[in-house]
């Protein structure tokens, strides 16, 4: 059976609950979790929330730094290539840890909330970001209220929303992936595609095939997005192919897709340009066989 599977069929009902909350840490721990305790109501509506889930999601695709999810599917990979869940999951399975059970002030701002299900030998972990009232900052301007017999009543201020989904699970060492930009904000480290597009732009390979990379540099800038896809054009490594700044060209000229070149056949990039320049590094301008058309791609799968 695979992980996907065993995830789908996962005996939630009999499963024992444990809930965490996390916060971010500057240290190389990367995290600080405290453990919640939980009364039953609680526990099953957790079993609930991911029993709805594992039924929802029925298909799985590869995970990239490009791709996307539907309603209906999840993104797999490794967990080994998650450093991040991977220094989460330690600090939850410490056997100390179970000692720490929180305070409100570390409920108050934290980011995330895991939700352990455990039976037998095996573990599901599910994980969501919290919603934006667990800020001390959001909490404070807001007036907690209930409905009861006709009458709105306050509520103490210390209350807190779990919604009825996860962003990402983890079973054996495969992550599934429901919300790719929870995740990624979550248990990524976006400094580590800011040292990839750095290594890059000082790359001779790189900066062979370009006249000058300045306006790249401007047009990524700090933006994630454009991190990832530098990340994933330094991990193809098109412009390491002999003769590619003159593929290149031979193809925008019949194709009038207006890059330009100096000289020695050199790119050379403009605000005009660049986003072109970035698909064709990324090899996701393509020509449909059946139409003739061009299309930029947000991601491709070769068959």
């Amino acid at each position: 059976m695979t992980d996907f599977a065993e995830w789908r069929q996962f005996d939630y009902d009999n499963a024992s609950v444990q809930l965490w909350v996390f916060k971010k840490s500057t240290t190389t721990a990367k995290f600080r979790a405290w453990h919640v305790r939980t009364d039953v109501q609680v526990e099953n509506l957790f079993r609930d929330a991911i029993r709805s889930e594992a039924s929802r999601i029925t298909e799985r695709i590869a995970y990239s730094h490009l791709s996307q999810n539907n309603e209906n599917s999840c993104l797999e990979h490794s967990l080994e290539g998650s450093e991040g869940l991977i220094a989460l999951l330690q600090l939850v399975d410490a056997p100390e840890a179970e000692n720490t059970d929180a305070q409100l002030k570390q409920l108050k701002g934290a980011i995330g909330y895991l939700v352990k299900f455990q039976s037998a030998d095996r573990t599901v972990y599910a994980v969501r970001k919290t919603a934006p009232t667990w800020k001390p900052t959001v909490r404070n301007k807001m007036i907690n209220a209930i409905f009861v017999n006709g009458e709105l009543s306050a509520v103490p201020d210390e209350s807190f929303t779990f919604d009825a989904c996860f962003d990402f699970y983890c079973l054996n060492e495969t992550i599934f992936v429901a919300s790719k930009r929870a995740y990624e904000s979550t248990v990524s480290d976006k400094n580590a595609y800011r040292r990839s597009f750095e290594e890059l732009t000082v790359d001779p390979q790189f900066l062979a095939v370009f006249s000058d990379v300045a306006p790249l540099r401007q047009h990524v800038g700090q933006n994630a997005i454009q991190l990832r896809r530098m990340t994933v054009i330094q991990q193809k490594a098109l412009y390491t192919i002999p003769g590619f700044s003159k593929r290149v060209k031979d193809v925008s000229d019949a194709r009038n897709w207006g890059i330009n070149f100096d000289q020695n056949e050199k790119i050379v990039l403009c605000e005009d340009t660049v986003r072109v320049v970035m698909q064709v590094l990324l090899d996701h301008r393509l020509l449909s066989e059946v139409t003739e058309k061009i299309y930029d791609v947000p991601d491709a799968e070769a068959v």
